[in-house]
């Protein structure tokens, strides 16, 4: 089972819906909020995960926090979430959102990610 934290907007207008409702975020089941950050487990995640380019995403970001490995990801945020929770430490996985106001993106994603998972 995994766990739906932000779901897109979708229309009541059949002819203006979506195929169905995307979810941006994703986390896995059993999520912890008091996870090491700093294990041989988690660098090797953030190594292998980092700039990863599969035929259906892109993760343009990683970063390790309490709740685990989260990762940014542009395409198909299902797949993604598939594949890096069942073949790495990751525990969340999310759309990558650009933000052009700051040099460095997703920071400040990731943070506001955990926060709500996390409280």
């Amino acid at each position: 089972m995994t766990g739906i934290l932000v779901l897109a907007s979708c229309s009541s207008d059949p002819d203006k819906a979506p195929d169905r409702p995307r979810p941006t975020a994703l986390t896995a089941e059993g999520i912890r909020c008091d996870r090491e950050r700093a294990t041989a487990e988690v660098k090797d995640t953030i190594e292998r995960v980092g700039g990863l380019v599969a035929d259906d995403y892109v993760v343009r970001f990683s970063q390790s926090t309490q709740a685990g490995v989260v990762a940014l990801v542009d395409g198909d945020v299902q797949k993604a979430f598939d594949e890096l929770t069942s073949t790495t430490a990751v525990t969340i996985v999310a759309k990558f959102e650009d933000d052009t106001s700051v040099k460095v993106t997703g920071f400040q994603q990731v943070r506001d990610l955990v926060a709500s998972v996390c409280g």
